[in-house]
């Protein structure tokens, strides 16, 4: 059952990396074409000038504190488990943010 555990646990820790990827995409994206039709599109509905962004940027800081904060929990709990193999959580988790970024564009 550990072990169960452990593999769910390191799958859910790649895939928090993934999410803290297009986080950071998405808050560098700001202002740009891409943000047309961004993640945020029903919590930052009001228009005055340069709030829409500040709204948006806001609900991207907090997302990605609030995902460090769980991965430094995650990767704490993991680091007695897999050891060496603990480098590899982040690289997997933007081979899975460039494959959602693939995809999401049509390039597959």
């Amino acid at each position: 059952m550990r072990k169960i555990l452990n593999r769910i646990s390191y799958i859910i820790t790649v895939s928090l990396f993934c999410a803290l990827y297009i986080f950071l995409f998405d808050l560098a994206c700001i202002g740009k074409i891409s943000k047309f039709n961004h993640i945020w599109a029903n919590a930052c509905q009001f228009d005055i000038d340069g709030a829409y962004l500040n709204c948006m940027t806001n609900y991207d800081i907090v997302c990605i504190v609030l995902i460090l904060l769980i991965l430094s929990f995650m990767l704490f709990w993991l680091v007695r488990v897999y050891r060496k193999q603990i480098w590899l959580v982040p690289i997997l988790g933007f081979l899975l943010f460039l494959l959602s970024i693939i995809t999401y564009w049509g390039f597959v």
